[in-house]
């Protein structure tokens, strides 16, 4: 399976290109970004990879039976992850450590996890739910904070379950208060459609009493 990221820019977000020389705007944008995150991910059981997903670059590093596990076991075990809990970010992954990101370690020097200690960070999980499972192969609903990573999630939830998992595929559905219903994809970005986006975000900022002067 193809691994696919869903690409979509907010009502509003074209701001960050067109509002550079407004700071006290921009600074208001950026601020509504800074609220949790949705995505919806898709993972297979029974591989895990060096990147925890389908990159092209990873290669399988483990697997494990998965034939055991129930959907009754998935949804059993989900709301162990619910809240604040600690995280082991992936190795490729942007976190720096020693000058240098975790994914050039592994890709120019050849480290993995086990030659590197990458300490465990709290993340803070809003929402967890099951969406489907078929076989080995399963969706989840997620809403967290900042600085969660769904690959490690997925890795993590596959170990609970005496298994490995890898993500392939993940859509990010909302951010702060943009969501993807009222997102424009990539096929419709037009001068028009862009400044209707604009417009529309725009009014409803106002009406939420933002001001730019």
């Amino acid at each position: 399976m193809d691994f696919s990221i869903s690409f979509y820019v907010p009502n509003g977000l074209v701001w960050h290109f067109l509002a550079n020389n407004d700071d006290i705007f921009l600074f208001h944008f950026k601020s509504q970004l800074s609220g949790s995150k949705s995505y919806r991910a898709e993972a297979e059981l029974g591989f895990e990879t060096t990147t925890l997903d389908m990159d092209k670059t990873g290669s399988i590093t483990r697997t494990a039976p998965y034939e055991h596990i129930t959907v009754g076991d998935m949804e059993h075990i989900l709301p162990a992850f619910v809240g604040t809990t600690k995280q082991v970010p992936p190795m490729y992954s942007a976190i720096r450590m020693g000058g240098k990101r975790l994914h050039e370690k592994a890709r120019n020097e050849g480290l993995s996890e086990a030659d590197v200690n990458i300490e465990a960070r709290e993340v803070v999980i809003h929402r967890l739910a099951l969406l489907s499972m078929h076989g080995k192969q399963f969706s989840l609903a997620i809403e967290c904070g900042g600085g969660t990573y769904v690959r490690s999630l997925i890795r993590d939830i596959a170990h609970k379950l005496d298994s490995v998992a890898t993500m392939t595929s993940l859509e990010r559905t909302q951010q702060s208060q943009f969501t993807l219903e009222n997102s424009l994809a990539r096929e419709d970005w037009s001068p028009d459609n862009i400044y209707a986006a604009i417009d529309k975000w725009n009014a409803q900022w106002q009406q939420d009493g933002g001001s730019r002067s």
